[in-house]
């Protein structure tokens, strides 16, 4: 069993030396005349032996990315002869949450001929930075999630994106984000509800059953009181000006209206229990921090250094928390009332194609290989993240990475995700109410004041995003 264990560990080890490599040289980190590093220094980097480092350097030679010079060394070419370049616009986030740079090695193991160049937009800007860089014939293929899907639906699609067709395999939530007026306009990559995650050892300590779908956001901050009575620890954060967290307490508002029956109740009035309840949450400063993070690494990082016991989050996020073995789960988010409809956000991202893309064939193939088994079975072994195809993400086996124990309760969840497209409002007007919201918990605003600018909101019925 050992010996089987070792030529696994072995034959990964190389194959992650070759993906390295070759992803360094497609990327330009590596540049054309330039050589490797030794091959007894290659050796002590990736935990081989110069015979294996030999071996993979020959796997480079054979797809015409090195030549090697005897008594000189390795020496990088221009990234084989007729290779085609795909330039591939994504977030700065992409690394982490989906180890694209993995996929792409594993594609250009499949398609030597084209060489994918990852693009990091502007993420404060980027669907401007998407559309300036397309206009200009400088991307080939771009992601997009589903909020920035919903801006560029409501600023009109266009003649930018090619039109994807309709992908069996995939879970049909997750397509819904992507499409405008029926038509599918992007392949879903992944997606991930915004969910409850805690600190099983401070509940423990604390006397307290751990959280499940029949709290309320009463009890919630009845738990957060007990959890924050040890020295230093708060019991619960968010960022609350994210777009993708207090919308939330806005979903879980309608749904609940909609259930007494009064759908055709003002906007203002309909969101008005939700805003109360987050607003409630936000001023309890000895269970929510009066601490401002800049993003949710930050938050992240609050929970894993054990400063807060509970933090909103999406699947995404959780893959640090996975690295540092923390005993963590996570729970579906609390509900209004007892009783009320579960509600809540999800957040799906996925892969379009340019339409003019001067590399269209070469792109197309590289956007069908990120939904294709191979590229989502990647996703599920290596990230925490809940791969778009159903085969997958549904499948048993062991990841690399450690997963909460409740990992899998997404499928029971589906019916109460909702995207932001629910919302009654487009995406100028949340953005707007984000402004408002922060000028009113920094006390730059009333509540009357807050409650009037949203009487001019009507309910957004000209989008159709499904």
């Amino acid at each position: 069993m050992t010996n089987k264990s070792d030529k696994r560990s072995f034959h990964e080890r190389l194959a992650h030396f070759v993906d390295v490599i070759r992803t360094e040289i497609r990327n330009g980190i590596r540049q054309e005349g330039s050589y490797l590093p030794s091959e007894s220094m290659l050796a002590k980097q990736f935990q081989l032996s110069n015979k294996s480092i030999r071996k993979g350097l020959d796997q480079l030679v054979e797809e015409g990315l090195i030549v090697k010079i005897d008594r000189v060394g390795s020496k990088v070419t221009s990234k084989g002869e007729g290779a085609i370049t795909v330039h591939f616009g994504c977030s700065n986030s992409f690394p982490s949450d989906f180890v694209i740079d993995d996929l792409i090695a594993d594609f250009s193991s499949r398609y030597p001929g084209i060489h994918i160049r990852r693009i990091t937009l502007n993420q404060h800007n980027y669907l401007d930075s998407a559309q300036e860089m397309i206009g200009n014939g400088l991307l080939d293929a771009v992601a997009l999630n589903s909020p920035q899907f919903q801006e560029w639906a409501e600023a009109g699609i266009g003649d930018a994106l090619e039109v994807q067709q309709h992908d069996e395999s995939a879970h049909p939530i997750a397509e819904d984000a992507f499409r405008y007026q029926g038509t599918l306009y992007a392949r879903p990559l992944s997606f991930s509800p915004v969910v409850l995650c805690y600190n099983k050892r401070h509940f423990a300590e604390a006397g307290l059953h751990e959280p499940d779908s029949y709290w309320t956001w009463d009890d919630l901050m009845a738990a957060a009181a007990k959890l924050s009575l040890s020295p230093g620890r708060h019991g619960i954060y968010f960022l609350p000006t994210s777009e993708n967290r207090y919308p939330v307490f806005l979903l879980q508002s309608l749904a609940r209206y909609a259930k007494e029956g009064e759908a055709a109740a003002s906007l203002r009035h309909r969101l008005r229990e939700g805003l109360n309840k987050l607003n409630e949450l936000i001023a309890s400063r000895d269970i929510f921090p009066p601490y401002m993070a800049k993003g949710n690494d930050e938050t992240i990082g609050l929970f894993a250094d054990g400063r807060v016991s509970m933090i909103m989050c999406t699947y995404y996020n959780l893959k640090e928390l996975s690295r540092q073995g923390l005993d963590y789960d996570i729970c579906p988010l609390p509900a209004l009332h007892r009783g009320d409809p579960q509600k809540t956000l999800l957040i799906s991202i996925g892969t379009a194609l340019v339409k003019h893309s001067r590399a269209r064939e070469a792109a197309r193939q590289f956007v069908e290989y990120l939904s294709s088994a191979e590229a989502q079975g990647i996703i599920r072994d290596r990230t925490v993240g809940i791969p778009a195809r159903r085969d997958c993400s549904e499948r048993s086996g062991q990841a690399s990475v450690k997963l909460p124990s409740r990992y899998a309760m997404y499928r029971e969840m589906i019916p109460s995700f909702a995207y932001h497209s629910e919302l009654g409002m487009n995406m100028r007007q949340l953005r707007q109410l984000t402004k408002w919201l922060k000028e009113y918990w920094s006390g730059m605003m009333d509540e009357d004041t807050l409650q009037d600018n949203l009487t001019g909101f009507q309910h957004n019925a000209t989008l159709n995003l499904r």
